[in-house]
């Protein structure tokens, strides 16, 4: 028998031999298509695998044959009859799963793919089951890429005019303003930009995505943070920084990970305030989503109505009363901010959200001495009690000795039974307010110890409120001195021994202080004339502590050479020329 060629519906049948082998020697169906015609589909046809996968990529039009809407004709079947129970005839049609998908999950979405693979790495786009399983974000529904048919016969879907391509169209999702190319992946989307816009773009095979990815968090660099919203820049790079966590608890509770309940909010096209208190003497604070601003206590302010705004569209950088000395002051000697990121890294001047910022100098002094804030130390420290340049004025304005973190400091800094020591004694000293350590460096608000420069150079200090090895409060005699902040204020026998001492504690003193002391008639200022008067009291503090032995007899033509360590004259009864 000839060649059959079999034409319906303006559809090529196929052409078949009467040997009973279609084209390609593929065996056909025994059952004919009408009566007196041979089978139009290959054996084996009926399995989902070989007939759905020519389907879903086009490769044949069904409709040709089994008609426009799929419910037969007079010469082939309904699908309906095939394709689900016979309850349901026809829950195929709007039932995703059917087709995509359900192999692994029930997304609707692959990872079985068009032409029935089930890997991931083998489909058109690999990352669609990231998209469409719950992870920092919520499942993506196919209307974020695509547009979604309510049956799969809708025009543009199985049956369109790009054979085996799932059109990606992000009109009406997140990211309208998407574009998507295999090649070069996702481009202008919110859900992968920096949720100030549709500015984010993600290869196709990226991998899985951080916070930091998309927008800064809190471990970025402070050029990422300058790229955000408000005050953004200024909370996340505060000394004791403003988690994410404090105000995007809803979404994030530790700054680092979406939280469960958070996942749902995450990469809504909303910007979730929920303002929390995570520090002592905070309150709660309350957004205004309308008026874009905040009031509460948190990080050491009290806001009333804040601008989170800030140098942005009118708005302020600093809460008011911001100007006041007590609370900037503080801000910058505590280290709560960084003034040089909008005032310049000289204080200067400089720029903030494309707007100019003022120089420092330009409060801070009188017209003809605006920078000698600069190099007056009782400018940021003391000057309130006294001239020393040092506390009593703490750190952060802080009036109250009691409340500083050395409360010494008052003691060694104004003449006692010492002289004023300076800031060289225990510190690096700085020339200038900005000089690289003091004011601004890695540990803010913190008066680093260094005795190098000063008369105890082998000294250190625990950090707590211990000096050790110390010439300054030692006997004199060496690098051997030991003492609290706190303690009490010594007497002559504190450090060294004294008159009233004892024979002990005078063996401990160099050469013959022992046998002079324990003459009766024999006193510390008949030696130290110049140190002390009355052998109780320094009445020359200037002379004290200085690593100088000053020796001036009371007796008249007694002599002492510092080179030989010997004194010649007559004193006490005796008439000398003795080493010491």
């Amino acid at each position: 028998m000839a060649a059959l060629a079999l034409v319906a519906g303006g559809c090529d049948l196929g052409t078949y031999s009467a040997s009973g082998a279609g084209d390609g020697g593929v065996p056909v169906d025994a059952r004919g298509l009408v009566d007196g015609a041979p089978p139009y589909h290959p054996s084996g046809f009926v399995a989902p695998t070989m007939h759905g996968s020519e389907l879903k990529m086009q490769v044949q039009d069904c409709r040709g044959c089994h008609g426009q809407d799929l419910e037969g004709s007079m010469i082939a079947p309904s699908c309906d009859g095939c394709h689900t129970p016979v309850m349901t005839p026809t829950a195929w049609r709007t039932t995703c799963t059917f087709c995509h998908g359900g192999s692994t999950d029930m997304t609707g979405a692959p990872p079985r793919n068009l032409d029935g693979t089930t890997s991931n790495a083998s489909g058109s786009f690999p990352a669609h089951g990231r998209h469409v399983t719950a992870g920092i974000a919520p499942a993506a529904d196919c209307k974020q890429c695509h547009v979604k048919a309510t049956d799969a016969l809708s025009p543009g879907h199985i049956f369109d005019t790009s054979k085996g391509v799932a059109e990606v169209d992000f009109g009406t999702g997140l990211s309208r303003q998407g574009a998507f190319t295999m090649a070069g992946g996702c481009t202008t989307n919110y859900c992968h930009g920096n949720g100030r816009g549709d500015n984010g773009t993600v290869a196709m095979n990226a991998p899985a995505m951080t916070c930091s990815s998309c927008h800064a968090g809190m471990a970025s660099p402070t050029t990422e943070w300058d790229k955000m919203s408000g005050l953004h820049s200024l909370h996340l790079g505060a000394t004791v920084a403003t988690a994410c966590s404090t105000c995007h608890n809803q979404v994030t509770t530790s700054g680092t990970a979406i939280a469960p309940a958070g996942v749902s909010l995450h990469i809504n096209g909303l910007r979730n305030v929920d303002l929390v208190a995570d520090r002592a003497g905070e309150t709660a604070l309350t957004w205004n989503a309308a008026a874009q601003n905040c009031t509460g206590s948190c990080h050491g302010h009290a806001h009333t109505s804040s601008l989170w705004a800030g140098g942005v569209g009118g708005g302020r950088y600093h809460p008011v009363g911001f100007s006041a000395a007590t609370v900037h002051g503080a801000e910058a000697e505590l280290g709560r901010q960084d003034c040089r990121s909008c005032h310049g890294a000289t204080l200067t001047g400089g720029t903030y959200a494309g707007a100019a910022t003022p120089s420092c100098d330009s409060c801070h002094g009188t017209p003809t001495t605006r920078t000698a804030w600069r190099t007056t130390c009782t400018y940021c420290h003391g000057g309130g009690v006294n001239q020393t340049g040092a506390p009593p004025r703490d750190l952060g304005a802080r009036p109250q000795t009691v409340s500083q973190s050395f409360t010494a400091h008052p003691r060694h800094v104004t003449l006692s039974s010492a002289p004023a020591f300076d800031c060289v004694q225990c510190h690096k000293k700085p020339p200038d307010a900005l000089t690289a350590g003091h004011m601004f460096d890695a540990t803010p608000a913190k008066a680093e110890v260094s005795f190098t420069g000063g008369l105890s150079a082998v000294a250190s200090f625990d950090g707590v409120n211990r000096c050790t090895n110390l010439y300054c409060h030692g006997n004199g005699r060496g690098d051997n001195g030991t003492i609290d902040d706190g303690a009490a204020p010594r007497t002559c026998g504190g450090c060294h021994a004294s008159k009233a001492s004892g024979s002990a504690a005078w063996a401990l003193m160099s050469g013959d202080h022992r046998k002079h002391l324990g003459e009766g008639n024999i006193n510390c200022q008949d030696c130290h004339g110049l140190t002390t008067t009355t052998g109780t009291t320094v009445t020359n503090p200037a002379l004290h502590i200085n690593k100088l032995r000053e020796i001036k007899f009371s007796a008249a033509g007694f002599t002492y050479d510092p080179a030989t360590r010997r004194c010649t004259g007559t004193c006490h009864g005796d008439n000398h020329n003795e080493t010491w």
